[in-house]
């Protein structure tokens, strides 16, 4: 059991675990959630905008169609970083299907390290077989080329550090094991390692900072690709410019908030994206910043309202009131509308 290997690893070390480890073999272990998870939305533990309404894809859908016309008009990679059920993707295609020349030219690649959605992703795109699909669970193994990638919800879900300054010392937030009690708490341990504390002199001016170090390393890498290959990014996910409030770190079970050390390798564990350190990664690999915006404002400023009045002209007062109440899930500002941001991000060489 992942609970039982966590223990083992907390009491064979003096100080616990980091949140970080904790996060890493709780979500991406053999045992983890991720690995396990069998689907996204009503019967899981989450459901993501493409789940709330088929709005949501073809809005996405659209813009990259735009996209594709008026910067590339040739043969790229459509990659898709953690497709869920695969409802994404298939709204994309759906959308575009009488576009028959961007089909004809896209290479449609989806990282996924799961096999059961995998299985779930083939099903649901079997339609469009006449589309060279591919699967990897290694964003790495894909061939260079121009791409337009998506990511959905997805950088939400890497491991994060906390740090908080006390007497002006920096601490770091573990987990410990009460063997008496038989349970999980949070302790916070000084840090004495000269590495960590050259890494935090840059942050004098907090006392609580909240860290991704592997969300960083992945988005570099993916900001290389595009430097090298040319193309755009596409991140859809809650989060912030500048955060003001600390910690972010929540957990999710059956639709409803839980305590981060329950429920362990069997709930979803996930954090705020600090967008302002993704656009800054962004700038350092010279890539244009397209758009950052609320997911509201993305939506209808792509026309998300057109295609909603065009959904409900032919349909039954019952659909018409699940239509709107979808889309305001997506678009109201207490709900996905303003805490989902959008990044786009884009390198174009009109030469290649």
């Amino acid at each position: 059991m992942i609970k039982n290997d966590i223990i083992k690893k907390i009491l064979t070390s003096k100080k616990g675990i980091s949140v970080e480890k904790f996060i890493d073999i709780s979500l991406f272990s053999k045992e983890g959630y991720y690995k396990n998870l069998r689907s996204i939305g009503k019967s899981g533990d989450f459901t993501t905008a493409p789940e709330i309404s088929q709005l949501f894809g073809e809005i996405i859908a659209l813009y990259i169609l735009d996209l594709w016309n008026r910067e590339f008009n040739k043969k790229i990679n459509l990659i898709e970083l953690g497709p869920g059920n695969g409802t994404l993707m298939l709204d994309i295609l759906n959308t575009t299907k009488n576009n028959k020349k961007f089909q004809d030219n896209i290479r449609l690649s989806l990282v996924e390290k799961n096999n059961n959605l995998i299985e779930k992703q083939k099903i649901k795109l079997n339609a469009h077989n006449n589309i060279n699909s591919f699967w990897y669970e290694d964003f790495k193994k894909i061939e260079p080329n121009t791409s337009i990638i998506i990511a959905n919800e997805f950088f939400d879900c890497f491991s994060v550090r906390q740090f908080q300054k006390k007497d002006n010392k920096w601490h770091e937030k573990y987990i410990n094991y009460d063997k008496i009690d038989r349970r999980f708490f949070f302790q916070n341990n000084e840090i004495r390692d000269n590495k960590t504390l050259s890494f935090l002199k840059q942050y004098q001016g907090k006392d609580i900072l909240e860290f991704s170090e592997s969300r960083q390393k992945y988005f570099n890498q993916i900001c290389k690709y595009i430097y090298k290959n040319n193309g755009a990014i596409i991140i859809i996910d809650y989060g912030y410019y500048e955060n003001n409030e600390g910690y972010t770190l929540q957990s999710i079970f059956n639709h409803k908030s839980s305590n981060v050390l329950d429920n362990i390798g069997n709930q979803d564990i996930t954090s705020l994206v600090n967008f302002k350190n993704l656009i800054n990664i962004a700038k350092k690999n010279h890539l244009q910043i397209s758009n950052y915006s609320s997911q509201n404002e993305f939506l209808t400023t792509n026309g998300i309202n057109k295609r909603k009045n065009m959904l409900i002209n032919n349909c039954s007062p019952d659909d018409k009131k699940m239509i709107e109440r979808s889309y305001q899930r997506l678009i109201n500002e207490n709900e996905m509308g303003f805490k989902f941001k959008v990044l786009i991000i884009k390198k174009i060489n009109k030469n290649v």
